[in-house]
């Protein structure tokens, strides 16, 4: 990312910590978040188990969420260490640390003291566990005992988990590039590449493959379903229209979490929309004006969209009909809502994770996880939550 590209995310993230300045030339502006409101609990968040999995992100941008698969799940931190965990108590499996997989003269060609070692994960499927350095390389690891299975240069820094599905490893890094890997021996098999505009946030969405194709979205506010084989694009599509003369009023970047239900793809955009696309003919369903950079959960029928304001709206999945709105949180710089259960949860800069009823929007439970916050947002499996916060530690809560 360029200069410019480096000032509008400082911006940016800025605004969703609630400390950013905007305004006239005169008297800029301070935009607060708004407290904490008061809530009747109904529900209590019980920690059943926290876990060390190494140091802190020193990059804001860095949103290292876990995988969870067969009962195990996979964490990392951004300090390069990486472990293998039960989901039931937490019990390490195995450990790794990225680094003991370079010589000593890729570490002092790769890495500096003040830059994050991992900056892109965590993929999990097949028999490897994938992801992202601050080098630009690609590593993935064997799930069993996490030894190194193959390691390969990327075309650029690595953001958002890698996706391995079978013999395929697909990852998107922040030059606008798509790259499909073959999982056996990390040999490259094809390469997308879109257009990226001047001035950018730091950050890309993760790819999803369904069936024969792989999504992707990107910082132009495109959407592309490739062929999973080739590479080949059957539908490129723009979804968010740029609005405005300068780079940062037509910043229109798809950088958050889409959800994917049934053949439909729900995807935001940063000053753009939200949108329903039926993948099988392309086809755009609905549109709603939105602006989010975290992006979207689904549950009860409803697509939740957490925007860049702070305000969580509900919208029908079918129609994009408003179904609630909840703006007691505005500010805070909330993450994309995931559903448990009945409920729906999300955290904000502050660390609080927050629980809201899926029917209605009102507030059912609260807890502080990390003061140090947890900006990757919360994982949802086997009706629990994990967090994996800013301050390296992995988390898992249940709703009770």
């Amino acid at each position: 990312m360029n200069i410019r590209g480096l000032l509008i995310f400082s911006l940016l993230a800025l605004s969703l910590g609630g400390c950013s300045w905007f305004g006239g030339d005169d008297k800029p502006e301070e935009i607060k978040p708004n407290p904490l409101p008061s809530i009747s609990p109904e529900v209590d968040l019980s920690v059943v188990w926290s876990r060390k999995i190494g140091g802190g992100a020193d990059d804001r941008a860095l949103r290292l969420r876990p995988a969870i698969v067969g009962g195990r799940i996979f964490a990392a931190s951004a300090d390069g260490f990486v472990r293998a965990l039960t989901t039931d108590t937490g019990k390490e499996i195995w450990k790794a640390e990225v680094k003991k997989f370079y010589t000593k003269a890729e570490l002092a060609h790769g890495f500096t003291e003040d830059v994050d070692t991992i900056t892109g994960g965590v993929g999990a499927g097949g028999d490897l566990l994938v992801v992202g350095t601050a080098s630009g390389d690609i590593v993935a690891l064997n799930k069993s005992d996490g030894t190194l299975a193959w390691k390969v240069k990327g075309s650029s820094e690595v953001l958002a988990p890698p996706q391995v599905d079978g013999d395929l490893v697909v990852v998107q890094s922040i030059d606008g590039k798509v790259i499909a890997y073959d999982a056996v021996d990390g040999d490259r098999r094809w390469v997308y590449t879109m257009n990226t505009p001047p001035l950018t946030l730091r950050g890309t969405a993760t790819p999803m493959i369904y069936g024969d194709v792989v999504i992707a979205a990107f910082a132009n506010g495109r959407v592309a379903f490739l062929d999973r084989d080739r590479g080949l694009a059957g539908y490129d599509q723009r979804v968010a229209v740029a609005q405005g003369t300068s780079d940062l009023e037509r910043l229109v970047d798809i950088d958050g979490s889409m959800a994917l239900v049934e053949g439909r793809l729900y995807l935001a955009s940063f000053q753009g929309r939200l949108v329903a696309i039926d993948v099988n003919s392309g086809k755009m369903m609905w549109a709603e004006e939105l602006s989010s950079v975290t992006g979207v959960g689904e549950g009860f029928g409803n697509i939740y969209a957490a925007k860049t304001d702070g305000q969580l709206t509900a919208y029908n999945a079918t129609n994009g009909r408003e179904i609630w709105n909840v703006d007691a949180l505005l500010h805070r710089g909330l993450t994309a809502p995931v559903s448990v259960g009945s409920y729906l949860a999300f955290t904000d800069f502050e660390g609080y994770a927050h629980v809201l009823a899926q029917s209605d929007g009102r507030f059912v439970g609260r807890r502080k996880i990390d003061g140090k916050g947890v900006q990757a947002g919360l994982l949802s499996s086997g009706g629990r939550l994990y967090a994996m916060t800013d301050g390296g530690t992995l988390t898992a809560i249940e709703i009770r």
